[in-house]
């Protein structure tokens, strides 16, 4: 097999001597995308005459940048009309679910694939995404079997072995996902899910240096990744880099904004920055998003708390932990309000465990930067 960066070349020196060879563009278009270099791939179809750049082939592929580059909508658009027009094919209709997919719209995505699978030649791909739309149902017996199939199809595909790892990290089976994730990533090191399931698990195990290697690699393909940049964002948070990680988390918000773990990620953030107006817009957007999450609550009393009004942080607080007894940021808010109530050795001590972890490694953001955020807590009126 030629290596990507040798056949680009060729195919570049191929299109200079024929620079209006619609086939070729599309081929150089397609290795630019499989190396990650989409925006070139986009240089190269729109250097193409205008006749040209109206071709089936040329569009499909506009969109494909499109959604690379997280513009979703106007991508699913493209495939429409070259559905309408009669230019169906099983990429066309793989791409179209997968924008839908993107767009939170789990239920037209499962149409589209469906559609596809029913009437194209058995495809692992299809598959694939028939499995990534079930896990965001939360459909994980369907995922499985879906993954399964395109599994027996090709034992090699590396989107089928990666998200195979975060359907069984997603199902709460940490062990078979980490085992599967190193698999993957064995012989596909670049694999999207694959990164994502071994960065996430590095970042809970406290392993900033490797957790930070898989979430990067994953970015420089994929930079819209929701759950990736709510990784690297949370890691630059473990690790003082406020600034970045606000950007990083804010980005995150964006690609996923109903995603509540990342809209707390970012409210702690924006706590560290000692900026509670923006934290309590965070945990308002968690809040409303679903009333049930005792850490919306729990935040909302610890604005409260931190500005002096504590008759209102003991009311949050007993509506956190009603909802959740670990609520950390209610125990936080806790720890305000006994000080204030002049209970100083109790408001110590529970701070104390908080720092410690108080066994909840696994949730944000107790550990590396408690100490930090008692420095935020010390300062809040007395």
């Amino acid at each position: 097999m030629v290596p990507n960066d040798a056949r680009t070349a060729r195919l570049r020196s191929f299109l200079s001597a024929d620079p209006h060879n619609v086939d070729l563009a599309c081929d150089l278009a397609d290795a630019l995308i499989a190396q990650g270099l989409p925006a070139e791939a986009r240089e190269v179809l729109e250097a193409l005459p205008a006749e040209k750049q109206a071709a089936a082939g040329v569009r499909f592929r506009l969109a494909r940048i499109a959604l690379v580059h997280g513009d979703y909508a106007a991508a699913e658009a493209i495939y429409r009309r070259l559905i309408a027009e009669g230019h169906e094919s099983a990429g066309v209709w793989h791409d179209l679910a997968f924008g839908q997919l993107c767009q939170r719209r789990a239920d037209e995505a499962m149409e589209s694939v469906r559609t596809a699978i029913a009437h194209y030649p058995a495809d692992p791909a299809l598959f694939v995404l028939e499995g990534r739309i079930a896990l965001m149902q939360g459909d994980f017996e369907t995922a499985k079997a879906a993954l399964d199939r395109a599994v027996a199809i090709d034992s090699d595909h590396a989107a089928a072995l990666g998200v195979r790892a975060l359907a069984l990290f997603d199902h709460n089976d940490f062990n078979g996902a980490a085992q599967a994730a190193r698999e993957c990533l064995g012989r596909h090191p670049d694999q999207h899910e694959a990164l994502l399931v071994a960065g996430t698990q590095a970042l809970w195990a406290q392993q900033l240096d490797t957790a930070q290697t898989h979430f990067e690699r994953a970015l420089t393909r994929h930079p819209n990744s929701g759950r990736v940049l709510s990784g690297y964002g949370q890691l630059l948070m473990l690790r003082n880099d406020l600034t970045r990680a606000r950007q990083v988390l804010e980005h995150a918000v964006r690609t996923m904004p109903d995603h509540i773990g990342t809209w707390h990620a970012l409210a702690w953030t924006q706590l560290l920055q000692g900026d509670s107006a923006a934290a309590e817009a965070s945990y308002r957007r968690a809040y409303a998003l679903d009333r049930n999450f005792g850490d919306s609550h729990g935040g909302l009393a610890l604005i409260d708390a931190l500005r002096g009004n504590f008759d209102e942080a003991e009311l949050g607080i007993k509506r956190a932990l009603r909802l959740d007894p670990n609520a950390v940021t209610a125990r936080y808010a806790k720890t305000l309000v006994l000080d204030a109530r002049g209970d100083h050795e109790a408001s110590e001590a529970l701070l104390g465990t908080l720092i410690a972890g108080d066994g909840v490694a696994s949730q944000l953001p107790v550990g590396e930067f408690a100490a930090r955020l008692k420095s935020v807590l010390g300062a809040s009126p007395r």
